[in-house]
């Protein structure tokens, strides 16, 4: 808890400091009020421009500003105006006067400077600085009222003299620095307290200056030290700015916010252009004339400057934007607006010429892989070196896109003389079978979908771009279920399968809901004397238009949907519930209970909650849970070794059974599955149909056994179908066996295993 007090004690104790450097700038004007008609008048000022100096020094060095040279010009320039304030005193009336005014215009010079240093850390990307302009509207309305008000007089009154001209003219120099302070305000993001006391300390040496320049106006060169009160404030503020610990964010380079013409920049402007015509009206002599004319033809020139270059940055705004909203921010190719558009134009064009269009769907292979392995930095490379590729092969006449994530698309008007999509794509393929350039060496295979214009037939409408994308990128998904890396050309037919497969997505949203889901239950038997020890339940669909529609239609649809993990559930209930209806169906005849597998699919190895929906089932019914089997593939364990691990010894302490199921067609190694608490091995069933005619079936057979028995887990064999089969597997040692010899799956109403039959002995 100490380390956050520290940290803000610093700032504070900062902004203490440059507020009693501010305190002690009051006594200094007391003080020199109250030494005004003394020998030490001019000691106040004297005191708070060394103290000026030194805390620019100080505050440079505490508060370590990101840009630190302004802060030691405003140090040199505060020593600057200290010499001239004591050489003007103790030169006044000999010839060496005009010293004092040199050492005060070096100090105005490198104030000028330090706020020049300032705005260099303001950073913008448009060429524009209308903020500049605006500022010298500024600057030459000042300018103008200065020399006509103070400057022309105090020259008349002196006979024009090299120093009447001087002293007349710091209004004019303050202006400079008037500009400098508004372009910089203007220019930064935040204004600080250490910029406002800037800006204020500016206004009292405007002030000051004023004061001595309307001496001069009556023929006077040095008058009350009151005069300096001004710049003794000036200075205490000068000062406290530095010190100010948000003399840091003034001095950090940092980007300027856009330039625009706001109420307070409209409400400065507007009377800047004003003086002018005042100037003309108020002294009615040749040099003021001339001065007031000048200033109001600069003023006219900025002001058209201004509006030229405002309409200049709106237009070029409105392309910026229309840019953005028609291309895309990574790779700078056309986005899928800005594609839609342009293959609907090409369209109209083949249409009245009797040609075609081409669409390309692109998807490169595997991206995620690249995000996922090496991150979304070289995700993003790989996709602008995919669009450089493209644009390596397309022609300039081609329109290449992407329109989201790794998706691309290219369009190219095909005419009497120009080659198809084909030839496009077989060029895409070949370029990306290249390695990208780059230190990873990387290999990004892609994926196309290509459809024409005119493909459909005129059975789906006429052609438009939306239509071309839809089916070239249905051919897209049929190219990458081919096995990637290819094209396929879209076929009519390909919307069938695919209207097909989102209408059965659709029904089996609502199968659940609509009682459409049932069990069946095939018989699990001991291979040596056929009696029925369990049954596996297998998911059926009772379609009402359909009739029972296959489960291969329908799991992976279900698995991609993630429906999966609520019918997974239901599966769950119905079998529990089947279990213990059989349970007390057998109670009291002797014969053991019947124990229920049921298939466990890969999306819901992966959900915490199945583990807590099987316990609350098994409490609910009672059910012992040695009675329940879960059958879970190689391939969805192995996708994800430590989830499915630590989900699997959660079931298994409930006292499930677990069991490998399909076992061969998956990882096809028992090793693998040592760290899994597994009890049973299912051997799939392309192998038990061959072993009475493929020895290499029979060994692989053989082997599995053998190693099952060695690591202590039962061994199923799936598909058994012929007396011979179960002959041979009874031989090679397996103890449970499953298939149409034994019993074809059936509801649960017609199972009558159930009930006690009468013992096969087998040999």
């Amino acid at each position: 808890m100490s380390e956050p007090a520290s940290s803000g004690a610093a700032p504070a104790l900062g902004e203490g400091v440059a507020w009693g450097f501010c305190a002690l700038g009051g006594a200094m004007v007391v003080a020199l009020v109250a030494l005004r008609s003394g020998d030490l008048a001019a000691a106040p000022v004297a005191v708070m421009g060394a103290g000026a100096a030194i805390a620019a020094a100080v505050g440079r060095r505490r508060n370590r500003p990101q840009v630190s040279y302004p802060w030691l010009l405003f140090s040199l320039a505060c020593v600057g105006f200290i010499a001239g304030a004591v050489l003007r005193q103790v030169l006044a009336g000999t010839q060496f006067a005009p010293v004092a005014d040199v050492a005060t215009l070096a100090g105005y010079f490198a104030t000028t400077a330090g706020f020049v240093g300032l705005l260099r850390c303001r950073q913008s990307s448009d060429r524009r600085l209308h903020s500049v302009v605006d500022g010298s509207i500024v600057l030459v309305a000042i300018s103008a009222l200065a020399l006509v008000a103070f400057t022309l007089p105090t020259a008349r009154n002196a006979g024009f003299s090299e120093f009447a001209v001087v002293q007349g003219a710091y209004p004019v120099i303050d202006a400079v620095m008037v500009f400098v302070a508004i372009l910089l305000s203007w220019t930064s993001a935040r204004r600080v307290t250490s910029f406002w006391l800037l800006a204020v300390s500016v206004v009292f040496m405007l002030i000051g200056d004023i004061g001595y320049a309307a001496i001069g106006t009556q023929g006077e060169t040095v008058g009350s030290p009151l005069l300096d009160l001004p710049f003794v404030i000036a200075f205490s503020l000068f000062g406290a700015a530095a010190l100010h610990p948000s003399m840091r964010i003034l001095s950090a380079v940092q980007q300027r916010p856009v330039q625009a013409w706001s109420r307070g920049r409209v409400g400065l402007l507007v009377p800047m252009l004003l003086v002018p015509p005042a100037v003309l009206v108020w002294n009615d002599d040749s040099p003021s004339t001339w001065i007031g004319a000048a200033a109001g033809g600069l003023l006219a020139l900025l002001v058209l400057s201004r509006a030229v270059t405002a309409v200049q940055a709106h237009a070029k705004a409105q392309e910026g934007l229309a840019y953005q909203a028609t291309h895309d921010a990574l790779t700078r190719l056309a986005n899928r607006a800005r594609l839609v558009q342009v293959v609907d134009e090409l369209l109209l064009r083949a249409d009245r010429a009797g040609d075609r269009v081409d669409v390309l769907f692109l998807d490169i292979d595997s991206f995620k892989l690249v995000n996922d392995t090496w991150g979304h930095q070289v995700g993003d490379r790989v996709l602008r070196l995919a669009a450089e590729r493209l644009l390596t092969v397309t022609d300039a006449t081609d329109v290449v896109a992407r329109i989201g994530g790794d998706e691309f698309v290219l369009a190219r008007y095909v005419g009497p003389h120009t080659p198809g999509g084909d030839e496009l794509a077989a060029a895409v393929v070949e370029a990306f079978r290249q390695p990208l350039p780059g230190e990873d060496a990387l290999v990004t295979t892609v994926s196309i979908g290509l459809a024409g214009s005119g493909a459909s037939g005129g059975a789906a409408g006429p052609d438009s771009a939306e239509s071309l994308l839809r089916d070239a990128d249905t051919a897209m998904y049929r190219a990458k279920a081919a096995g990637r890396s290819r094209c396929m050309v879209f076929d009519p037919s390909m919307h069938d399968s695919v209207r097909q497969r989102v209408e059965t997505e659709l029904a089996l949203r609502y199968a659940l809901a609509r009682d459409e889901l049932l069990l069946h239950y095939q018989p699990i038997v001991s291979v040596q004397t056929g009696v029925v020890v369990g049954a596996e339940a297998l998911l059926r669909w009772a379609h009402p238009s359909l009739g029972l529609v296959s489960p291969l239609d329908f799991i992976p649809i279900a698995e991609e949907t993630g429906l999966i993990v609520e019918i997974g559930e239901w599966v769950v209930s119905e079998a529990v519930r089947q279990a213990a209806r059989w349970r007390d169906q057998r109670a009291g005849s002797g014969m053991p209970d019947l124990w229920v597998a049921v298939n466990v699919s890969a999306r819901q190895l992966r959900d915490p909650s199945l583990v807590d929906h099987v316990e609350a089932e098994l409490q609910r019914l009672d059910l012992p849970a040695s009675l329940l089997v879960l059958e879970i593939t190689e391939s969805a364990m192995m996708s994800d070794e430590d989830v499915a691990a630590t989900l699997l010894h959660r079931l298994r302490d409930l006292g499930l059974t677990l069991a490998v199921d399909d076992f061969g067609t998956g990882y096809s190694s028992l090793g693998h599955l040592r760290r899994f608490p597994v009890s049973k091995v299912k051997i799939d069933r392309a192998f038990v149909a061959g072993i009475e005619h493929d020895a290499d079936d029979a060994e692989i057979v053989r082997a599995v056994v053998a190693m099952s028995l060695a690591m202590r887990l039962d061994v199923v064999a799936e598909g058994i179908e012929t007396e011979g089969q179960r002959v041979l597997l009874q031989q090679l040692g397996v103890q449970l066996g499953q298939g149409w010899h034994f019993g074809r799956p059936m509801p649960a109403e017609d199972c009558t295993f159930v009930l006690p039959q009468p013992a096969r002995a087998k040999s």
